[in-house]
């Protein structure tokens, strides 16, 4: 750096020493005496992506590339346009680096998340893969491309990607959870149980391993990894770790038949999340309300949409652990349908368009049906593709508009039951923050059960009602019928889909391998002393059960 003696030693001590405001000051004075101090340029131009002034360090990046086309500036100025989202600049200067030096391992996955940004995930898995293949140690594409695999559920090659990683550190606590996790959602329990029991052994306060191995372990009184947990202090974790731990706890004392521990710490752990949940019943409410209005006065406005959809979406609905993963598991047996879980493409599309009414029905439908369907062709061709989220029943007049050809299907279930299942489910998700009393959970169910009529009351023969209780009674015959409004033939591979394998994320990853159980929909009379809350809350509101 051409500094004189006297700036020098004070404008590097300011830089080492994070004072990145004291040394843009400084510099920029002494760059008044001598603006083509290009390595003066660049640490003011560093100091203002340390102190992310994006924009201004933008112009010094500008000034060096003027004079210095070196690979390193290029992929500077690359990582400061993706902060301002300039991505198609972004993407060109990333480019530009690797040109120069066709090695550059970091500019392959920083191009490779860039592309992933703009929906190009094709790329984006070979960027991550080239980085990996200029330098094998890359940690950070590694994990990128198991971001990749598991935002959408390829989960065996999400398995050998953390095995890699696992191979240049096999104590990793965080990919052996993974791991141990992507093998749950496989169906693998007894391989998932392996890497919890190990992080346990490696860390005995990793809570969310207690939590995971409990999650899939019928617990008895001589359970080791249980009586770990029991031992622990509640007093060193964080609020995340005690909902968890409180969770563990209630789910071995329930296996142990100890109700009254039980039903204290499933209460503690929902209170805990309770007190730091953001969920508010007025917005659900509100929410509710303003997609009523939308729709109290539109039908089908019978758009005439020119394409044609490859893939026709099967939309599965109701309350969530209302039986829709059963329902889903069953049809992906079928050779035409693939289950692609649950899919957040559509809630996620509503709430950028809005739902106050367009000046254009046409135009506000089409763009819905063409930004959802842009998302479900990437993963899958088959002729149907099911997306399994249960809120969805919050849009039925939406996708009926954007698309015609779509099949809903609504799981009805015993009100308690459901009820009860959401209220002891500790679910990731804050959207599902309204389970967390047993007054709320009833009082949500009411907002969906008028939701759901309302629906009913104008498309009524464009949903097709599932009884769960009917149907596990007589799953063979009720899924004929669903195929039937399917338009697909019987196909005997449907009597095994306890035998798909296919990948399964939500609270019910367990139960649908493990084959139709009847009369799971009275499981909640054996706590009913306990429930009373509940069964008032939905008395009050003439839900009956």
């Amino acid at each position: 750096m051409n500094l004189n003696n006297l700036d020098k030693n004070n404008l590097l001590n300011l830089y080492k020493e994070k004072n990145y405001n004291s040394f843009i000051k400084s510099g920029l004075k002494l760059l008044k005496k001598n603006p083509k101090n290009y390595q003066l340029i660049y640490l003011i131009g560093l100091s203002y992506v340390n102190l992310q002034k994006y924009a201004e360090a933008e112009k010094y990046f500008d000034k060096l590339l003027y004079v210095q086309k070196k690979p390193e500036i290029f992929f500077i100025q690359a990582n400061i346009h993706k902060q301002l989202k300039k991505y198609d600049s972004a993407i060109s200067y990333f480019e530009e680096a690797i040109q120069l030096n066709p090695n550059f391992s970091e500019a392959y996955n920083n191009l490779g998340n860039t592309k992933k940004r703009v929906g190009k995930i094709d790329e984006a898995i070979f960027c991550f893969e080239k980085a990996i293949q200029l330098k094998e140690n890359n940690i950070e594409a590694y994990l990128n491309l198991a971001n990749i695999y598991k935002e959408n559920k390829k989960f065996n090659k999400l398995i050998k990607i953390y095995e890699k990683i696992l191979s240049f550190n096999q104590n990793d606590l965080k990919t052996l959870y993974n791991l141990g996790s992507a093998y749950l959602f496989l169906g693998n329990i007894s391989k998932g149980k392996y890497y919890f029991e190990k992080i346990i052994k490696i860390n005995s306060n990793h809570i969310p391993s207690y939590r995971n191995y409990i999650s899939v372990t019928k617990i008895t009184k001589k359970n080791e990894i249980f009586k770990k947990l029991e031992l622990l202090s509640e007093d060193i974790f964080s609020d995340d770790d005690k909902i968890l731990f409180y969770d563990a706890l209630s789910k071995g004392y329930f296996d142990q038949d100890n109700d009254e521990l039980a039903f204290k710490y499933l209460e503690k752990s929902n209170s805990l999340k309770k007190k730091n949940s953001k969920f508010s019943f007025e917005k659900a409410e509100i929410e509710f309300k303003n997609t009523k209005t939308f729709f109290e006065k539109i039908d089908n406005i019978d758009i005439n949409y020119k394409d044609t959809l490859k893939s026709r979406p099967i939309f599965i609905i109701g309350m969530p652990r209302s039986g829709t993963t059963l329902i889903e598991q069953i049809l992906s047996s079928h050779s035409q349908i693939y289950g692609a879980g649950e899919l957040d493409f559509l809630p996620k599309i509503i709430d950028r368009l809005g739902i106050k009414k367009p000046s254009s029905l046409e135009s506000f439908f089409t763009e819905m049906r063409n930004s959802y369907y842009d998302q479900i062709k990437k993963i899958s061709d088959d002729n149907y593709i099911i997306d399994k989220l249960p809120a969805n029943y919050k849009w039925v007049g939406f996708i009926i508009n954007a698309f015609p050809e779509s099949k809903i299907i609504h799981i009805d279930r015993n009100p308690m039951a459901v009820c009860w299942s959401n209220y002891k489910t500790s679910f990731v998700d804050s959207g599902m923050d309204f389970n967390l009393s047993q007054q709320d959970i009833a009082k949500y169910y009411s907002l969906y059960l008028d939701t759901i009529n309302f629906w009913k009351s104008k498309y009524a023969k464009n949903i097709f009602d599932v009884n769960y209780e009917n149907f596990v009674n007589d799953f063979v015959t009720n899924s004929r019928e669903i195929l039937n409004f399917l338009d697909l033939k019987w196909e005997d591979e449907i009597k095994n889909y306890d035998k798909n394998m296919r990948p399964v994320t939500t609270a019910s990853f367990q139960q649908v391998r493990e084959g139709i159980k009847k009369n799971t929909s009275l499981s909640w009379k054996k706590y009913s002393n306990y429930l009373m809350p509940m069964q008032e809350t939905l008395n009050n509101m003439n839900i009956k059960f």
